[in-house]
């Protein structure tokens, strides 16, 4: 080893192309901050890289689609770079099949700190502080006849820590055997750390939460190598909104005002502890979801519309997005023996669940099968199995919610 600390910033999948997914309401106050969620994540990481000042930063592919992204993008990260170029920090960047979409690359020049990692072949670069070299860093970007494969880059340990910088994850076998100290893997909108022992392999994920599923905090993550070439990693949270799931768990007969202090109790903590404009997807589980008032959409809408005046117009923001019940693993026998429209309804949608093959026929209900921008109306009309138990959980919700009757008991 060189013996030498090396500290440096490793990112990934910014996606500067994309938009945030999942809200069907947005409100006017938090718009722009919607719009700008990739670039200013983006920014946190450059601005990371600058505070710590690192030795270099890495980037594991998919910054962006240059098709979907516009001039923009393109400017953003050019100014990114002339930041760090200005401080002496070099970039090490494998790009990715997005980042190469209409071979965009190959056109552009960046700034003069900017080591854009070839397709075709491995370049190996000594990374120097001053003159003195302190790690080797590996790598390929995305190639179209060219598989990334970790056996590329083993080697027998050298005096210099090998970093290798790769835009995908990849099987890596034997790692602390394969000479290479940190794998920068891409690839992924979430963190991961498939391997830390000897050698560490790592995914810092994006710096921005795109969607619900893309819960919780996101960033770029700092690497720390110790003159003993020991790895620590650490996530520096960059989101400029940060999406939560919250789940609450219903006994039957609850009572609205019990559900409504919980739900504040859990605000209030969940805002304490992100310091940021937060997204909060409300699901509601337990026992006795469909037996409370909550099984009632218009109360889950009212219960909404309540969290958004108490906690939507803050600084920061806490906007509730939605409020939903989670899907019944199974149809209450109750449910599809009742003789009423909401028994017929749950009859039908019990045979599509136990025979796989019947058609949905989802086509037909297509009032306009042009669809806006080209899409085709197989996009929303073909189904998969998992997507297709998805959508019977939710149209059994659905139809419990619509076709019961008011006055009756819940079940």
């Amino acid at each position: 080893m060189s013996g030498h600390t090396i500290r440096f910033i490793h990112a990934a999948s910014f996606h500067l192309e994309a938009t945030l997914q999942g809200l069907y309401d947005v409100p006017d106050h938090l718009a722009e901050t919607l719009v700008n969620a990739p670039f200013a994540a983006a920014e946190r990481v450059f601005t990371a890289a600058l505070r710590e000042e690192v030795d270099f930063v890495i980037l594991s592919g998919d910054l962006l689609d240059p098709t979907n992204a516009g001039p923009r993008a393109v400017a953003f990260l050019t100014e990114q770079f002339t930041r760090l170029c200005e401080k002496d920090i070099p970039v090490y960047w494998a790009s990715s099949r997005l980042d190469q979409t209409d071979g965009w690359l190959d056109s552009l020049e960046w700034p003069q700190n900017v080591h854009l990692l070839p397709g075709s072949s491995i370049e190996s670069i000594e990374h120097k502080r001053g003159d003195l070299p302190i790690a080797r860093i590996t790598g390929r970007s995305w190639h179209e006849s060219r598989r990334l494969r970790s056996s590329e880059f083993v080697a027998p340990a050298g005096d210099l820590p090998r970093i290798v910088i790769l835009p995908e994850s990849v099987e890596i076998d034997n790692a602390d055997k394969s000479g290479v100290l940190y794998w920068g893997l891409g690839g992924s909108i979430s963190a991961d750390t498939p391997h830390a022992d000897v050698s560490v392999a790592h995914c810092p994920g994006s710096p921005q939460g795109f969607q619900p599923s893309d819960s919780g905090p996101h960033g770029c993550s700092l690497a720390h190598v110790d003159p003993d070439g020991r790895v620590r990693t650490r996530m520096i949270p960059t989101d400029s909104l940060r999406w939560c799931l919250p789940r609450l768990n219903l006994t039957a007969g609850i009572a609205l005002e019990t559900v409504m202090h919980e739900m504040r109790s859990r605000m209030e903590s969940l805002m304490a502890e992100a310091e940021r404009p937060l997204l909060v997807c409300w699901l509601a589980s337990g026992l006795g979801r469909f037996d409370s008032a909550f099984a009632r959409a218009a109360q889950r809408n009212e219960t909404l519309t309540k969290l958004r005046k108490e906690f939507g117009f803050g600084s920061p923001a806490g906007w509730s997005v939605n409020f939903e019940l989670e899907a019944p693993h199974a149809l209450r026998a109750e449910w599809c023996d009742e003789d009423s429209i909401l028994g017929d309804f749950m009859r039908v949608v019990r045979d599509y669940y136990e025979e796989d093959e019947k058609p949905l026929r989802l086509s037909d209900i297509l009032v306009d099968t042009r669809l806006p921008g080209g899409i085709p109306a197989s996009a929303l009309t073909d189904v998969g199995l998992e997507d297709r138990d998805i959508l019977l959980h939710q149209a059994a919700v659905m139809g419990l919610d619509l076709l019961r009757d008011d006055d009756a008991v819940l079940h």
